[in-house]
């Protein structure tokens, strides 16, 4: 009685895996299937029109390399958040014992770490709680600086941040 029950099963299952094979290759296949025609004198089509396609135009703006201000922004390689050049750099900006791994956490990118890292370097506002106020509270960095201590000013802050930031960020892209 087992021995039928398990043939029974084993040739389901092969059936079924065959009949999946079938109606696999008989779906995926492009055969083409030819009904009679009855005989018919062709007749002259007249022929297409070509279709014409109107040309695109793009504006392309071409800025003179003499044109170039001081503050056009370099093309860098972008830097994971993760990267331990990164980690390693960012060690002597950050409060000594700082975990460099739970302060980068929630980061888009390394300029926006360095940014925020650099601002609290520069001003008495704590790495914890700029982060809070830049990433949880949607604040910018300004807003969450005047924040903290209204009498600095803050634009001037960012600016430095960032640019002490965009330092470090391409110092490790010319390394690579």
């Amino acid at each position: 009685m087992k021995t039928g029950n398990t043939s029974a099963a084993v040739l389901g299952l092969v059936g079924g895996v065959a009949l999946g094979v079938w109606i696999g290759a008989e779906i995926t296949s492009a055969r083409i299937v030819e009904a009679p025609v009855a005989a018919v004198q062709p007749t002259e089509a007249p022929a297409p029109e070509p279709i014409t396609v109107a040309p695109r135009r793009v504006r392309v703006r071409v800025i003179p390399a003499a044109a170039e201000s001081p503050k056009t922004p370099k093309l860098v390689m972008t830097i994971p958040v993760s990267a331990p050049e990164l980690h390693d750099r960012m060690k002597t900006v950050l409060a000594p014992g700082t975990k460099i791994p739970m302060a980068v956490e929630g980061f888009k990118d390394a300029e926006q770490f360095a940014t925020v890292a650099h601002a609290a370097r520069n001003t008495p506002v704590p790495f914890i709680l700029l982060k809070h106020r830049v990433l949880s509270e949607g604040q910018s960095l300004e807003q969450a600086i005047r924040a903290s201590k209204p009498d600095l000013d803050a634009a001037t802050e960012v600016a430095r941040a960032r640019a002490e930031a965009r330092n470090d960020i391409a110092a490790l892209s010319a390394t690579d």
